[in-house]
């Protein structure tokens, strides 16, 4: 369709007719809307050669396109004599497509440049302006940067919503501060009413890393009692660390907790547990949640059963990492890359040259190759044997 378009267009113009700006603007949009932005910049220049002064639209389209798919340093050349011109009064859409951009690539300084300018120009930053730039500072934790922003903001008049209270909550658990994350969100969030279950969730996580797990289950509490529901996260980020700690009846009773709240664990949220515990050695507890899992009538997938050959191999309990590997081929489940590496790489270890061997041999059947440190490892083990 676009094809058909340009054929029409570049007909037009053979023809003697000058296309207006309007008619660039409705191309070039047409083009970045399917991803020809090689064709949306001859177009742009096209139209700038003939010294037609690109309006609204046409700078919007281009620029807008352009950065999203990280072209900003082009977007920013192409129109930067049309910003400093002063001819066209570009939307707060046009440069926050360029701060976004530059943000994304680390370019704070050029974003902040690019801030100030446009209010010289008479574009007052908006709200998505100011998040945009809070998003960076709190991901690079630039917390005092992030601040005075926040600051400024609210004393620009412009009300900082959800999304803003909720970047610096995650910067201040980023740094370790989630007392003063818990307070902003208490003492602020919720008074405006902005207070959401992603806001409860970064800060209980905070709580869970420093250790306090106390804290993290009573802001689960107060969720249920100021009608915030839990979601999946929340629960998986209690029941880890229940599990971690050693307090399998709380994470139980929470597990059993979620069908009630209308959390249905599926195979991905039993894998995500099954994972973390052998990653910490408790195998046995990660065996438990297991059987729950298909006793609850979830099937596991083959990232699940190597969750746990994986926590056997580290336990070095090889045999039963073996057992499951012939378990789930029993099942119906075929073994991947991933499960022939872990118990060949457990079997060279205990010296059981032999079976790593038929799983090798097993491993090629099916079309695996190992990569070079355990095939180097092997064939090592090998030779120490014949030459003993």
């Amino acid at each position: 369709m676009i094809d058909l378009a340009l054929e029409d267009f570049h007909s037009i113009v053979k023809k003697g007719r000058d296309p207006d700006v309007v008619t660039y603007a409705i191309m070039i949009d047409g083009v970045c809307k399917v991803g020809r932005f090689n064709s949306a910049v001859g177009l742009w220049k096209e139209m700038v050669g003939k010294g037609l002064s690109p309006d609204n639209k046409a700078c919007c389209a281009l620029v807008v396109g352009l950065c999203e798919v990280g072209k900003v340093d082009l977007a920013y050349e192409l129109v930067v004599e049309v910003i400093k011109g002063g001819n066209v009064e570009f939307s707060t859409l046009i440069y926050n497509a360029l701060i976004s951009g530059f943000c994304r690539i680390s370019r704070i300084d050029k974003a902040q440049a690019i801030k100030l300018f446009m209010t010289k120009n008479g574009c007052e930053p908006d709200l998505v302006t100011y998040n945009v730039l809070l998003n960076y500072f709190c991901n690079e934790l630039m917390l005092q940067e992030a601040d005075k922003l926040f600051k400024k903001m609210e004393r620009s008049g412009i009300r900082p919503d959800v999304y803003s209270y909720n970047q610096m909550i995650k910067g201040l658990c980023n740094t370790n501060k989630p007392d003063k994350a818990y307070l902003l969100m208490v003492n602020k969030m919720e008074a405006d009413g902005l207070v959401d279950a992603f806001s409860y969730n970064t800060v209980i996580e905070a709580f869970c890393k420093d250790g306090h797990i106390g804290k993290a289950y009573k802001l689960f509490e107060d969720m249920g009692r100021k009608g915030i529901a839990p979601d999946v996260v929340t629960l998986t980020t209690l029941i880890k660390n229940f599990l971690n700690k050693g307090s399998s009846g709380i994470a139980k009773t929470l597990l059993d907790q979620m069908s009630g709240m209308g959390l249905l664990p599926d195979c991905i949220f039993y894998t995500t547990i099954i994972d973390h515990l052998c990653k910490r050695g408790k195998v046995e507890t990660a065996c438990s949640i297991f059987n729950d899992m298909i006793i609850q009538g979830v099937g596991p997938d083959v990232i699940s059963y190597n969750a746990l050959v994986n926590g056997f191999c580290k336990s070095k309990r090889v045999t039963e990492a073996i057992h499951l590997y012939e378990e789930m081929q029993s099942k119906g489940f075929s073994p991947d890359e991933t499960t022939f590496k872990l118990i060949i790489g457990r079997l060279i270890c205990e010296k059981k040259l032999s079976e790593a061997c038929q799983v090798w041999g097993q491993m090629m059947e099916k079309g695996f190759t190992l990569d070079r440190a355990v095939s180097e490892a092997l064939i090592n083990a090998i030779h120490s044997i014949d030459y003993a």
